[in-house]
């Protein structure tokens, strides 16, 4: 694998390289310009920013019919986002001290046009390129996957199958990032992209290996920095170490600590009612619990939900007779941030002296790995 990554960087085009370093990295010194016009703009629009997790407003401006100027200085290439009463959605981008533009003529983060970012090129020419043919075959996939559950649950040999094509796709997936950001090593964009594909969607070898190609400068930046930190909190939850402790109220308002679980196989289930995945996850992971709890088996299901309605009506919905908690905080989950936790759904298995042993178990590998633990 160290090869492939060398022979990768090896071959990035030696001549995009100081383009790259000069518009990225080195030469923040100026400011930016951000004009955009965004269709059906009232009132104010704000530049925000998120500051150690949380949203922050850097700036606002009035629009007039719809267009708006930003001026101002950053110290290097990183995401920021504009709001509106207009947008349903915020736009997000890469802003860097450069002549930015950004036009939308409908409420959607896809139609938005923005350009003058190196950085955002970069970034959304894999979503434009590459990314497209992998959408696609993922779309296939879980079409068919919801035509085979429409008459109940997926039986297990079923399963089987999809299991190996969506282990395929992410194949083809790190392929696929691993080839764009080895033509790109200086971009902070390519640290963007690694960040999407593996931190937020889980595969901190994948994001590890891919973020070693990257020029130091990149590996320093801001959104590498923040690489580097899920690659430590992921490093925590390696095989053998301790669990961090977790203490938070189920339903009724009662603290559950996980510590309560001592002695059993615990699984710890991150999920939430809004999510498609975790839902169409939890037949297994109700089908596992039947046939182990009786064994030591113990899950501890941990909701990313803010409305405490929705968290309980799908908990009845699926059968989940387990022991749930949440602080009803969404993404700013107390436990989500302690072990890192990025997308849902996400699962540690933990031993009964509270050490890993596993994460993000899924499908037949969740089943394949119990099987081996109660045999």
């Amino acid at each position: 694998m160290k090869n492939n990554l060398k022979r990768i960087l090896a071959i990035a085009p030696l001549a995009a390289l100081p383009l790259l370093y000069g518009g990225q990295l080195h030469a923040q010194n100026g400011k930016y310009v951000l004009k955009g016009n965004i269709a059906d703009a009232r009132g104010k629009v704000y530049l925000g920013h998120e500051v150690e997790g949380k949203p922050v407003i850097i700036d606002s401006v009035n629009t007039l019919n719809g267009t708006f100027v930003f001026k101002g200085k950053v110290k290097e290439p990183e995401f920021y986002n504009l709001t509106n009463k207009s947008l349903k959605y915020p736009i997000g981008f890469i802003l860097e001290n450069s002549a930015i533009t950004v036009n939308t003529t409908k409420d959607s983060l896809s139609m938005a046009e923005i350009k003058g970012s190196a950085a955002q090129d970069v970034y959304t020419g894999f979503y434009n390129g590459p990314w497209k043919a992998i959408t696609a075959k993922a779309g296939d996939i879980y079409q068919r996957l919801d035509a085979a559950g429409k008459n109940g649950p997926v039986d297990s040999v079923t399963r089987v199958g999809f299991d190996k094509e969506f282990a395929d796709l992410d194949v083809l997936n790190q392929a696929a990032v691993r080839t764009y950001i080895g033509k790109y090593p200086a971009s902070v964009g390519s640290a963007a992209i690694i960040s999407d594909r593996f931190i937020s969607y889980p595969n901190f070898k994948v994001a590890a290996e891919l973020f070693a190609i990257l020029h130091p400068d990149v590996r320093q930046s801001a959104i590498g920095s923040q690489i580097t930190k899920a690659l430590a909190i992921d490093a925590k939850s390696a095989k053998g170490n301790p669990a961090p402790e977790i203490s938070m109220t189920d339903a009724d308002g009662k603290i559950v600590n996980l510590s309560d679980f001592k002695g059993k196989y615990v699984l710890i289930d991150f999920w939430a009612s809004w999510c498609g995945p975790c839902r169409k996850e939890n037949p297994n992971v109700v089908a596992a619990y039947k046939k182990y709890h009786e064994k030591g088996f113990e899950i501890l299901g941990v909701s990313l939900d803010s409305k405490k309605d929705a968290w309980l009506k799908a908990i009845a919905a699926d059968g989940l007779t387990w022991t749930h908690v949440s602080d009803l905080k969404g993404w700013s989950n107390a436990a989500a941030a302690e072990y890192g936790v990025k997308s849902v759904p996400a699962s540690f298995l933990i031993d009964p002296q509270g050490k890993f042993v596993g994460k993000d178990l899924r499908g037949e590998e969740l089943n394949k790995t119990l099987e081996g633990l109660f045999k």
